[in-house]
């Protein structure tokens, strides 16, 4: 059995002693098997000028390989402008609009997928904390990925589009899943992100110890103190590692982590806004209106009429 750490003084960015061995508490979720899906769309999709689809965020990782015309998207503060040829794909937790202009229609595939999985798949055991795929996926870029589709690309999606049209046939899922795997493996292989770090399998492994510390304690206060305390790091250095990572600050990366999980909430249950605002984590259902509004630009009340139309 592995020893738990155990607490010191904290420097600006100190690391674990050499006799202390990877934070416990913590674990990478449980095993998933093959047999279970978690493409949810794999598609050839037309959009005729001036179509747009709101702001709005969601759980799953989001693919488009534009293959004629334009279109925009709005992701975070950012505008960007897409056009034939191109490969995008949008992180979870991130808000984003897709919008034509008048003047051009766009035909595209679009891919929607469940990475939860990819959480189950470690990659490197080297730091405090275990780099699982999805981690590696999270913070290799800021929001998402954006390159030149490639044959290899290519051939991931229409095997994608074709199993997803035939998903009755044997192993069909393990298929897919197994197909997804390689996909992401091959983006990150071809995606150089250089945080400016010196240590960076040590920073890594901090960055992902804070999402799963997130994910498992977001229906609870969560102290940026207490984060810092279990990596043995500053606040202060937490933080600039965490912006740097995954783009926003820690603060902000809690609320709008919060806010999605609201939104399923808001389309699987019959919840009140208030009781989804407490389980999710928010301390009242005026600061989750608040947050909610900042995030989305909509009142909850508003945009849950929108999604259940």
């Amino acid at each position: 059995m592995k020893k738990k750490t155990t607490v010191q003084s904290v420097n600006e960015h100190s690391t674990p002693p050499a006799e202390e061995t990877k934070i416990q508490e913590h674990e990478v979720p449980g095993l998933m098997t093959l047999s279970d899906s978690i493409l949810s769309g794999a598609v050839v999709e037309y959009r005729k000028a001036g179509y747009s689809f709101a702001r709005h965020l969601h759980t799953n990782i989001e693919i488009y390989r534009i293959l004629s015309g334009e279109c925009y998207m709005d992701i975070q503060s950012e505008t960007i402008h897409c056009t034939a040829g191109e490969f995008i794909m949008l992180l979870p937790d991130v808000v984003h609009s897709f919008y034509l202009n008048d003047t051009s229609d766009c035909e595209f595939q679009h891919i929607h997928f469940n990475p939860e999985m990819f959480s189950t798949i470690v990659l490197e055991d080297e730091g405090v904390f275990p780099i699982t795929l999805m981690h590696a996926i999270l913070f290799s870029a800021q929001f998402y990925y954006r390159m030149e589709s490639d044959p290899v690309i290519d051939e991931h999606l229409q095997k994608l589009i074709t199993l997803y049209a035939s998903s009755n046939s044997l192993f069909s899922a393990a298929n897919i899943n197994v197909a997804l795997m390689n996909l992401m493996l091959y983006i990150l292989d071809h995606t150089e992100a250089d945080h400016g770090f010196s240590e960076p399998q040590l920073q890594n492994s901090y960055v992902a110890y804070t999402l799963n510390y997130i994910r498992e304690h977001f229906t609870q206060k969560i102290r940026q103190e207490d984060i810092a305390l279990q990596l043995h790091i500053s606040v202060r250095y937490l933080s600039k590692i965490f912006k740097n990572y995954m783009g926003v600050t820690l603060s902000n990366y809690i609320n709008i982590y919060r806010i999605n999980r609201s939104i399923e909430l808001m389309q699987n249950t019959s919840l009140t806004l208030t009781e989804i605002a407490l389980q999710v984590g928010f301390k009242d259902s005026q600061h989750y209106s608040k947050v909610f509004m900042n995030v989305i630009n909509a009142t909850p009340s508003h945009y849950r009429k929108a999604i259940l139309k």
